[in-house]
């Protein structure tokens, strides 16, 4: 049986936050509700998209620290979205 490859939500943050999930401080990313996270978030028919995973990259750089982290779900609260971070799987920095 072929092996599935894990779905990866690539998020882009600054060193602040970065730093508090590594240190298991922050476990939920906010995000502005907007297109651009609309369409990150749901697929055209307006359904969840299904991540296995997080990848958290500090900075726009080739060599830039990475963390990829259990995606425990998201939720719509006003006008934020409230990503679930979960365990962290995979340092890179």
């Amino acid at each position: 049986m072929p092996v599935k490859e894990k779905t990866v939500l690539k998020i882009f943050i600054k060193k602040q936050w970065f730093d508090e999930i590594i240190s298991k401080q922050k476990t939920i990313e906010y995000r502005d509700v907007s297109p651009f996270w609309i369409s990150r978030l749901y697929d055209t028919e307006r359904k969840k998209r299904n991540y296995d995973q997080i990848e958290f990259i500090n900075g726009m750089q080739t060599n830039a620290r990475r963390v990829i982290t259990n995606y425990e779900g998201v939720k719509k609260k006003g006008d934020m979205f409230l990503i679930g971070i979960g365990r962290i799987l995979k340092k890179n920095f």
